[in-house]
């Protein structure tokens, strides 16, 4: 974990140790070495003994580099590098000198990079594919000297320049009520943006900055195998690979285990590796001290019995397990707010992994393994919420449907998605329901009017009309999925150790991607290439288990707990212009008074009480921090 700022132009500042010294107070960087000449300069905080920022060319160019390489052998053998290998700077240097920024597309791994060239007085900055670090910039006009860039891969460092406004933009607030809308190229800050998984960006003073995607997935490849066997044989030797290529050349691994396959998968796969070295996993349990709802038939509340089973396999894998804690949902979002700069995405989830980060730690693992991305690649299924579909998708459509009906699902959704925009607005408003977005956020209705609220909502549900109505649902899970990562890319700073993903690899999803449909959902058989896949690794209770793990089950009684707190936020957002503005605090207030009686009571107004209540406070709590009125 490293922390960079940089700065190009007119932007560059007059005392680099001002930025050094600030640097230095961020966890992991208590190095701070830097680089500047003219017009460029950059500041890197490492851990004791670091040595980026990397010259290289006979100083020619810099590399500022954040982040971790996975296919290191690979690049070595391309790079014709013999011997030990290299630092990963010096490896993506020799790879930019060769390849130019071709170079991006053979990169493995989680990163963020500056690259500078001190001749043409250029900057290249780039985000990897799948999300796994966060760059943020601003670009600077109308200076005397010229235009010029700042650049952090946390907000915090961009502020700290005089010529980085800390100014809330309205609309794109606004946005951050609805989570499937947010487009996280633009901030909630004005003119400060994001570099999205897969984008570039060229700066130079004479052309200022343009910003290009330089990778996406390719919805049309396909790859067929002769026998079912055979994808099953690919995708373990894959799945081995790209968790083998994650593992850590120093520090402890540990490794998240719920009850679920993706986890399971990452977990098992690692211990193997690292046998007969041991792998501490963690398991959150539901808090001892909430009454939870009674359990519904497709799922269940603590995976604690599964984890078990699963360690039972492997002598390796030495489990623990920890109860959900319920800490200060204040300081959790205010920490959120200062290492992402945006509002959290669900108001309690960072609380109830917040146990599971403080026990990696004491365990003293500086690197923690997750298999979150699983869902859009190894375990898969060919039933993700409809999108939109075209006539000639029909056919597709019904098939999908009957698909799930075989497995327990409701079909209706396929069927309704054909239905014409009018159509769903008009059944709405006879039902008195309002349209899907107006049920799920705090949003007022003259700010989603300014923002075309429910032109944003047609163009999410509309997805990639490249791809076949089947591969663009998959798609669309895959990109948000590494949407996902990046929303909370940052926060191995607050909680002090690393996340690796290996499901979310862009090998593993170009694989997935490419291969038929029916090896992830037959009839009556789904998430089929998981089962088969992890059949060497997890036990039966854990492959046949066809009910999802549910996390944060005591939400009822942890937000009813803290209900004080939230009548207090909602006058503070009521006495601030712009919360008032966007955040509809009538409606808050009467979900808080409406309060349901218990836990099975709350069940059915989840939607009501955490999404629209729940981030509609944290989002009215974003705007008074960025405001400077509740710090």
């Amino acid at each position: 974990m490293s922390v960079v700022f940089g700065a190009c132009g007119g932007a560059v500042p007059t005392s680099a140790d001002r930025y050094s010294s600030a640097l230095g107070r961020y966890p992991g960087a208590r190095c701070v070495r830097t680089y500047h000449d003219d017009i460029y300069f950059v500041a890197q905080g490492l851990k004791a003994g670091g040595g980026a920022p990397h010259v290289c060319a006979g100083g020619r160019h810099v590399l500022a580099l954040e982040g971790w390489l996975a296919n290191r052998e690979d690049l070595a053998r391309s790079l014709d590098l013999v011997g030990e290998l290299p630092a990963d700077s010096v490896m993506v240097a020799a790879a930019l000198l060769r390849w130019g920024r071709d170079a991006l597309t053979r990169l493995h791994g989680d990163f963020v990079l500056a690259w500078w060239d001190a001749v043409e007085r250029r900057l290249l900055l780039a985000a990897d594919r799948t999300g796994g670090r966060a760059l943020f910039y601003h670009c600077v006009a109308g200076l005397a000297t010229g235009g010029g860039i700042v650049f952090a891969n946390i907000p915090g460092p961009l502020f700290m320049h005089p010529l980085v406004p800390r100014v809330l933009d309205p609309a794109m607030v606004a946005r951050a009520t609805f989570t499937p809308s947010l487009d996280l190229q633009e901030t909630c800050f004005h003119g400060v943006k994001q570099l999205l998984p897969g984008h570039m960006l060229d700066w130079t003073a004479a052309a200022g900055a343009r910003v290009s995607r330089y990778w996406r997935l390719d919805p049309t490849r396909r790859l067929r195998l002769r026998r079912d066997g055979d994808y099953v044989e690919a995708a373990r030797e894959l799945l081995d690979t790209v968790v083998r290529e994650a593992l850590p050349r120093e520090g402890m691994a540990a490794s998240m285990l719920s009850g679920g396959l993706d986890s399971g998968a990452v977990a098992t796969t690692v211990a193997r590796l690292m046998a007969p070295t041991a792998l501490h996993t963690v398991t959150v349990r539901p808090d001892p001290a909430s009454p939870l709802p009674t359990g519904k038939p497709r799922q269940f509340l603590d995976e604690w019995d599964h984890a078990q089973a699963t360690a039972r396999l492997h002598p390796s894998i030495m489990p623990h397990c920890v109860p959900a804690t319920l800490d200060s949902l204040e300081d959790l979002l205010r920490s959120g707010f200062h290492w992402g700069g945006r509002p959290p995405v669900h108001l309690m989830a960072a609380a109830w992994m917040s146990a599971g980060w403080r026990q990696a730690r004491r365990l003293g693992a500086t690197t923690v393994f997750v298999g979150r991305a699983g869902n859009a690649t190894l375990s898969a299924s060919i039933l993700p919420t409809a999108l939109k579909p075209r006539i000639l998708d029909m056919p597709q459509a019904v098939y999908t449907a009957v698909l799930a009906a075989s497995n327990g699902m409701n079909a209706m959704p396929y069927l309704r998605a054909f239905a014409p925009d009018w159509l769903r607005d008009w059944r709405a408003n006879l039902r008195g329901t309002g349209l899907i977005w107006q049920r799920r956020t705090a949003l007022r209705r003259e700010a989603a009017e300014r923002i075309d609220m429910d032109g944003v909502w047609r163009s999410h549900l509309s997805g990639d009309r490249h791809a076949a109505w089947g591969r663009r649902a998959r798609l669309r899970l895959m990109e948000r999925t590494w949407t996902a990562r990046t929303l909370s890319a940052c926060q191995h700073f607050r909680d002090g150790v690393e996340r690796r993903d290996p499901l979310g690899d862009v090998r593993l999803a170009e694989f997935c991607l490419a291969i038929p449909s029916d090896q992830f959902t037959r009839f009556g058989q789904d998430r089929f290439l998981a089962r088969r896949v992890l059949a060497d690794r997890l036990p039966p209770e854990v492959l046949h288990e066809r009910r999802t793990g549910r996390q944060v089950a005591e939400w009822f009684d942890w937000v009813s707990r803290n209900r004080a707190w939230l009548a207090a936020e909602l006058d503070g957002i009521e006495a601030s212009a712009l919360g008032r503005d966007v955040i509809d605090v009538p409606r808050l207030r009467t979900i808080l008074d409406d309060w349901p009686a218990n836990a099975d009571m709350a069940e059915p107004r989840y939607m009501q009480v955490m999404n629209v209540l729940g981030r509609g406070v944290a989002v009215g709590s974003f705007i008074r921090w960025a405001e400077g009125s509740n710090m």
